[in-house]
């Protein structure tokens, strides 16, 4: 027997196997995309918003800088390149701060902090921490950094707004290259008196970043929401109707005359259902019954016939 020739597909068969092929693997990579944007852009843009950093820059110094080594030590780094590896050795910069928009600073001392040169931690006045009476041991020739004063929000007589603050070069303190280079960052902020503007969190005071950009992280954010979520919910929508209606009307138009042949053995003439207590199954019950009636009537004579009649014998046949 011949093998059947194939029918090549139409254009509508091939365009509706382009499309459909072409919403899987949109609804593939939608997916993939948005997992891999959640840990990366909108779960920080949303710390960033929930944080309420403000967006006036604060006028702030370094004044501490640690290096640490051990998992232990390094609960925090200033600034970390990668996002989820483990810290075995980081270094922690500590800043303080005086609001931009202050009352008490003026014009004058904003530009004297902002051209000041670099100097060190002692040339410095903090009045309440004198006043507090606080001894610290006479470091001498040691080369490793002094105790860090007492850190946070400052009264009314002192020269910052909160000391010892976290800096951080973003929210998450974590970024990759190009965007985030650590080591041009330790070299901008790490030595002791550096001036700089940053942003503080009104949530979190003694949080600090060197750079925000509101609307930037606006825009990243509904850039990552709005289009792998409306894209993955737009293809699963085609692929249900498509499964549901389009490719199934072949097995409907096959499935035709094996549903109407069930459902002409379950209904009656009268269309009604074939019940034990319904009249249509009550009239086939008697008809069938007459029907073996009468079989059994034609096969009952012939069965006397046979029955009635003397049996020929062997013997009898023999001797005549």
């Amino acid at each position: 027997m011949a093998d059947e020739e194939k029918i090549p597909p139409t254009f509508l068969e091939k365009l509706l196997f382009y499309t459909t092929a072409s919403f899987v693997l949109l609804a593939t990579f939608s997916l993939f995309a948005f997992l891999f944007l959640v840990p990366f852009v909108i779960e920080p843009a949303f710390t960033t918003i929930f944080m309420q950093f403000d967006p006036i820059g604060a006028l702030c110094v370094t004044t501490q800088v640690k290096h640490l080594v051990g998992a232990s030590n390094c609960t925090w780094a200033s600034c970390r390149e990668g996002c989820t590896k483990d810290l075995f050795e980081c270094t922690q910069i500590r800043v303080s701060y005086k609001l931009g928009n202050s009352s008490n600073v003026t014009e004058e001392e904003v530009e004297n902090l902002i051209r000041v040169e670099r100097a060190l931690r002692n040339d410095y006045d903090y009045e309440n921490e004198v006043a507090a009476d606080k001894s610290y041991p006479d470091m001498g020739e040691r080369d490793d950094l002094p105790e860090p004063y007492p850190t946070g929000l400052q009264g009314n007589d002192s020269e910052w707004y909160f000391t010892g603050a976290r800096l951080f070069p973003n929210v998450k303190g974590c970024g990759y290259p190009p965007i985030l280079n650590c080591t041009i960052f330790y070299g901008k902020y790490r030595p002791i008196g550096t001036n700089f503007t940053c942003y503080y969190s009104r949530v979190d005071p003694g949080l600090v970043i060197t750079e925000l950009d509101m609307w930037q992280n606006t825009m990243n954010l509904v850039y990552a929401m709005a289009i792998p979520i409306p894209s993955f919910f737009i293809s699963v929508i085609y692929l249900t109707f498509a499964y549901f209606k389009i490719y199934n009307t072949e097995d409907e138009s096959e499935q035709a005359p094996l549903k109407s042949d069930a459902e002409a053995m379950a209904t009656g003439d009268d269309e009604k259902p074939t019940t034990p207590g319904s009249d249509t199954f009550r009239e086939d019950l008697a008809c069938f019954g007459h029907q073996l009636k009468m079989q059994l009537a034609n096969d009952k004579p012939k069965d006397g016939f046979e029955s009635n009649s003397p049996p020929i014998s062997n013997s009898a046949s023999l001797s005549g």
